[in-house]
């Protein structure tokens, strides 16, 4: 017996999407329209059944300036000039960029970042910018489970 989503109406404006498999975390989502619902839930199943399905919980939930905290409270101390990189990284959160929440970062967003700051800085500054934001995104990668194996966020000058 194949286990299917359920999906609820929660008042006059959204529509919840469960789903429950043995083995995985209960996922849970809110949408507009009974139809969002319905294709969220299949996008997920079909990921569980084909076996590549990972949690995007924690990347929904979180801000890239927390994970940037993160880094510059575990990692960059460990690091030979952490000095100057955590104060990079303390200037890095105050772009707008560091309010977004992690599931919705593309690499289209990291690349009008690097336009505008060509437009003010040299190229070598918003090089080592754009390594710092790479160093944060694979330590959430490799080190706290945040991103999928198979999100790419490719930054490149």
């Amino acid at each position: 017996m194949v286990e299917m989503a359920t999906i609820r109406n929660r008042g006059e404006y959204q529509w919840e999407a469960q789903i429950r498999r043995k083995g995985y975390p209960a996922q849970r989502k809110t949408f507009e329209t009974k139809s969002d619902a319905q294709a969220w839930a299949r996008m997920i199943e079909s990921e569980i059944d084909r076996g590549i399905f990972v949690s995007r919980v924690e990347a929904e939930r979180t801000a890239f300036h927390q994970l940037i905290d993160r880094y510059i409270s575990e990692i960059a101390p460990k690091h030979k000039g952490a000095y100057s990189e955590i104060k990079r990284l303390e200037a890095l959160k105050r772009h707008p960029l560091a309010t977004r929440i992690v599931a919705t970062l593309t690499s289209s967003d990291f690349a009008r970042y690097r336009d505008e700051r060509l437009k003010i800085r040299k190229g070598n500054t918003v090089k080592r910018e754009l390594a710092l934001f790479q160093c944060v995104i694979e330590a959430a990668r490799r080190e706290w489970g945040t991103f999928a194996e198979t999100d790419e966020l490719l930054l490149k000058l």
